[in-house]
C-alpha cells in the first residue's frame, strides 16, 4: 500500500512539473499562392518574402556551443497538400562543399540541411528530413522511446543546387505524409539543423546543449488552417509462381504453380488517426535484409522492419530503456510476425494521449496445426517535451497455448540535463501443453549530462519465467547493472589548436545469471581525443 502511495505521489509530482511548459519561439507560416516548382532554384514568388529571423546557429556535434559562421536562410510555406521549405546554404568557400550521388538515408559525411518537425506538437513523434546539395534524401522517425529509426522512409520531394555563394534546398513535404491534429492554429513543433562536411561540425537552431534532444528544444510554426486531405492507399498485389524440379539429366517433372493475390489499405479516419489493414500481403518488393555474420553469437540478430504494412506508426510500440545497452531491444518486434495472413492496425493521436492496437494472424509455415495470433495495445500520455507515462498490453494465442503479457513505463527529464526511466512488465504463459508460468522484467535508469561531466546508469531483472513473444530481448533469468561516467577537458579554442577536446571515461558492469549461477562482470576505462576536423582518437583498456 505504501508503495502505490507513493507512486501515486510521485506521478502527481511529474504531471505537475509538466504542466509548466517552457515558452517557445513561434513563427507564422504564410500560405503560398502558388505551389513552388521543386527544383533547389529560389526563383519562385513564394520565396520573395524574408526569410525566418532566427538566432545564432550552435554546433551540437562533435562538441557543442561554437558558432556557426556560415550564413543560413530559411523559408516556410504551405497551401491545401503540402508543406515548404527552402534553405539558402552561404558558404565562402563553395569549391569546398561535399556532395554525393548516393543510396537514400547515405549522405553523413556530406553537406547537408534539414529540420525536424514535431507535426502533432506532442513532444513524442518528429520527422526528421535531410538533404545534400545534389538533392539526396536522408530521413528518420524519431520517438521519444526508441529515438531515431531510420527504416522509416517517408514519401517527400527535395532538389538541391550548388551556387556561386553556396548552395539551395528545396523541400515539398505532402501533408498525407504526416499525422497532425488539423483545424485553425496549428502549432508544430521545428529545429532546423546544418552539416558542414570539411569542418565535421554539425550546428541547430534552436540550439541543442548536452543532455537534450530536439524535443527539448523545438521552435514552433503555426498555421492559420490547415487541413488534412482525406487519406487513402490502395495497394493490390498479384503473384504467379512456377516452381519446376529436375526428375533426370534429360527430363523435368511437372511444375508446380501458385498464383496469390493480396490486398493493403491505408485510411485515414481522421488528420491524426489512422487505420491500416491488409490480406495476405505480398512483401518481395521490400529490400533484402543487410547481410550479417550469424556464427558464434551469443545472442540472437536484430533485423529492422521494413515492410510497408508495420511502418506506420513504428516507435511507438518501443518501451523506455529499451535499445542500447539493455537486454530489450524493442517490446514489439513485428518480424516475429512472418507471414501475416490478414493483419489491421489502428494508430494515432488525441490530445496528449498517443495509441496503437495492432492484430495479426501469422501463417507462417513451420509445425503448427493452426496460425499464431498477435494482439498488442499500446497507449503513452504525454507530459510535456519527451515525457510521457505508458502502458502496453499484449497477447499471443497458438494451438491452445498463449502468452500475456501487461506493463507500463515511464520516460521524464527533469532540469534539463537529468532523465530517469523506468518499465515494469509481467507475463504469463500457459495453456495447450504448456505449464503455466509467470515472471516479471523491471528496469531503472538514469542519465545526466552537460558539457563538463555525463554519468549513466541502468539496474536490469529478468525472471526466470518471463516471456514475451511479441518482443526482440537477449535472455531472461538475470540480475544486472552497469554505470558509465565521464569528464571532459577543453584546451583553451584558437583558430591554431589542433586539439578540441580530452575525453577520460569508464564503464563497469556486474551481473547474476541465475540459470548458470555465476556471476558477470566487466571493467573498461579509457581516454578519447577530439581533433579539428573531426579527427578522433581512443585508447582503452578492459577487463572481464
Amino acid at each position: 500500500m505504501r508503495h502505490t502511495i507513493t507512486l501515486a505521489i510521485f506521478f502527481f509530482v511529474l504531471l505537475s512539473i509538466a504542466a509548466h511548459a517552457e515558452g517557445r519561439l513561434e513563427f507564422r507560416v504564410s500560405r503560398a499562392a502558388q505551389p513552388p516548382k521543386i527544383d533547389g532554384n529560389l526563383d519562385d514568388d513564394v520565396w520573395n518574402d524574408d526569410p525566418l529571423v532566427l538566432g545564432d546557429w550552435l554546433s551540437y556535434n562533435p562538441l557543442y556551443g561554437t558558432k556557426m559562421l556560415q550564413r543560413t536562410e530559411v523559408h516556410v510555406a504551405y497551401d491545401d497538400r503540402n508543406l515548404y521549405f527552402a534553405f539558402h546554404c552561404f558558404d565562402n568557400e563553395p569549391d569546398k562543399i561535399r556532395t554525393t550521388i548516393s543510396r537514400r538515408d547515405n549522405i553523413f559525411n556530406d553537406d547537408w540541411v534539414g529540420l525536424s518537425l514535431d507535426s502533432n506538437g506532442t513532444g513524442q513523434t518528429s520527422y526528421h528530413l535531410m538533404v545534400n546539395p545534389s538533392g539526396i534524401q536522408m530521413d528518420a522517425l524519431n520517438t521519444s522511446a526508441s529515438g531515431e529509426r531510420w527504416e522509416a522512409d517517408v514519401v517527400w520531394d527535395s532538389a538541391g543546387k550548388i551556387t556561386d555563394d553556396g548552395y539551395t534546398v528545396e523541400i515539398k513535404l505532402p501533408l498525407q505524409s504526416i499525422r497532425f491534429q488539423d483545424g485553425h492554429n496549428v502549432r508544430m513543433g521545428i529545429l532546423f539543423w546544418r552539416r558542414i562536411s570539411r569542418s565535421g561540425i554539425s550546428s541547430a537552431w534552436p540550439d541543442i546543449p548536452p543532455g537534450q534532444w530536439v524535443f527539448n528544444r523545438h521552435a514552433h510554426l503555426r498555421f492559420d488552417d490547415l487541413k488534412q486531405p482525406q487519406l487513402l492507399e490502395v495497394l493490390p498485389s498479384v503473384t504467379y509462381s512456377v516452381n519446376q524440379l529436375r526428375a533426370s539429366p534429360g527430363s523435368w517433372n511437372k511444375p508446380n504453380s501458385k498464383p496469390d493475390v493480396g490486398l493493403s489499405v491505408k485510411y485515414g479516419l481522421t488528420s491524426s488517426i489512422t487505420l491500416d489493414a491488409t490480406i495476405n500481403p505480398d512483401f518481395s518488393q521490400v529490400e533484402s535484409d543487410a547481410f550479417q555474420v550469424q556464427v558464434n553469437q551469443r545472442f540472437p540478430t536484430f533485423f529492422s522492419e521494413k515492410r510497408p504494412f508495420f511502418m506506420e506508426g513504428m516507435g511507438l510500440f518501443n518501451l523506455a530503456g529499451s535499445g542500447g545497452d539493455g537486454n530489450m531491444v524493442t517490446a514489439v518486434h513485428t518480424r516475429r510476425i512472418i507471414n501475416p495472413s490478414w493483419g489491421s492496425k489502428l494508430t494515432g493521436t488525441s490530445g496528449k494521449f498517443t495509441f496503437g492496437i495492432l492484430d495479426a494472424s501469422d501463417a507462417s509455415p513451420l509445425d503448427r496445426t493452426d496460425h499464431r495470433l498477435f494482439n498488442i495495445g499500446r497507449v503513452m500520455y504525454g507530459l510535456g517535451e519527451s515525457n510521457y507515462l505508458g502502458a502496453i498490453v499484449t497477447d499471443t494465442e497458438e494451438d491452445g497455448r498463449h502468452n500475456r503479457v501487461a506493463g507500463g513505463d515511464l520516460s521524464f527529464r527533469f532540469k534539463k540535463r537529468q532523465q530517469i526511466s523506468a518499465t515494469f512488465l509481467s507475463s504469463q504463459t500457459g495453456g495447450g501443453s504448456v505449464a503455466t508460468a509467470g515472471g516479471t522484467a523491471e528496469q531503472l535508469s538514469y542519465n545526466f549530462s552537460d558539457r563538463k561531466y555525463a554519468v549513466a546508469t541502468q539496474v536490469e531483472h529478468y525472471g526466470k519465467g518471463f516471456e514475451m513473444d511479441t518482443a526482440f530481448y537477449n535472455r531472461t533469468g538475470f540480475t544486472s547493472g552497469w554505470a558509465y561516467g565521464e569528464v571532459n577537458f577543453y584546451p583553451k579554442n584558437t583558430n591554431k589548436s589542433w586539439l578540441k577536446r580530452v575525453n577520460v571515461f569508464n564503464w563497469d558492469k556486474y551481473g547474476r545469471d541465475q540459470l548458470q549461477d555465476g556471476n558477470e562482470r566487466f571493467f573498461l576505462a579509457g581516454l578519447r581525443l577530439n581533433f579539428t576536423r573531426q579527427g578522433f582518437f581512443r585508447i582503452g583498456s578492459g577487463l572481464g
